[in-house]
């Protein structure tokens, strides 16, 4: 069993690189990636430590970047490239100066869609906690607080904070649009840094993003793009979504991956290694990887 898709402290997880490695172990994961949110930082943590002595499996290395395409924001999964060269790329474009002034864009932006809209909003105290890089999800929870903002956000973004940030915040056809995208590299940016770097590059959790159109997206975004595969096993996929997903895999002769999502705390039913609670990907889907990292 694998899992090749694992948020740590680094990003929006709340598990340490030390606990995701001890906890791989209990539940005998033969091979995992760290793919933290635009940073590597996990890697270098690493070479402190020996981890064979916490962890009997497999780490590749890896890295979930956020990326643009067509004005919508859109996740990339590289592996096994050299993190030393990515790292130095992702410390310019993910400046704190950058990020701080991106974020304070994104939050002053949404802030006025709450205020437009007439959503109760309590931010007064702490407000600062609002505005840290991964702000929308504190917003969300602050949201539904309030029984009376179901009425008003009538679309359907209430019921989770997935649904909250795919459906609304980074949906350009929703009252709560804030257009995260033109703050990110477009995705051949991405692809072309991973490649340079010796990795290989794969499209994340495609039916995640929730679009009316996944199908003929996918066959848009794989022929304008140099990917090298498609994460196919995902948590919330159904066995028809990754069905799908695998038959568009060996028809453009691609990789696969897969992995549970896992943040910790921070994703219910992202269960490291098992998702939901029966994902269980096979170590055989990356057999044939070593030919490429």
């Amino acid at each position: 069993m694998i899992d090749l898709h694992i948020h740590t402290s680094y990003s929006d997880g709340t598990d340490s690189v030390k606990e995701i490695l001890k906890k791989a172990n209990q539940i005998h994961l033969e091979t995992i990636s760290i793919t933290d949110h635009n940073t590597c930082k996990a890697y270098f943590e690493m070479e402190k430590f020996n981890v064979s002595e916490i962890y009997d499996g497999d780490v590749i290395v890896g890295c979930e970047f956020t990326t643009s395409y067509d004005n919508r924001l859109i996740e990339v999964l590289g592996y096994g490239f050299d993190y030393v060269k990515v790292e130095e790329y992702l410390n310019k474009f993910y400046s704190e100066e950058l990020v701080n002034e991106r974020t304070n864009i994104l939050y002053h932006r949404l802030m006025e869609k709450i205020g437009d809209l007439g959503l109760s909003f309590g931010a007064n105290d702490g407000r600062k906690k609002f505005e840290t890089e991964f702000f929308e999800r504190e917003v969300y929870n602050e949201l539904v607080k309030y029984p009376e903002n179901r009425e008003i956000l009538s679309e359907n973004v209430w019921n989770s904070y997935s649904d909250f940030f795919r459906k609304g915040l980074t949906n350009s056809k929703s009252k709560m649009f804030i257009n995260h995208a033109e703050f990110k590299p477009s995705v051949k940016d991405i692809i072309n840094l991973v490649h340079e770097a010796g990795g290989i590059v794969f499209l994340a959790h495609p039916y995640q993003y929730k679009f009316n159109d996944t199908e003929d997206f996918l066959d848009k975004i794989y022929e304008e793009n140099d990917f090298d595969g498609v994460e196919c096993f995902y948590t919330t996929f159904t066995k028809e979504q990754s069905d799908y997903l695998v038959n568009f895999a060996h028809r453009r002769n691609l990789l696969i991956s897969g992995g549970s999502d896992y943040h910790g705390l921070n994703k219910q039913k992202h269960d490291l290694g098992i998702g939901g609670g029966n994902l269980r990907i096979s170590k055989d889907i990356i057999s044939n990887w070593n030919q490429f990292i």
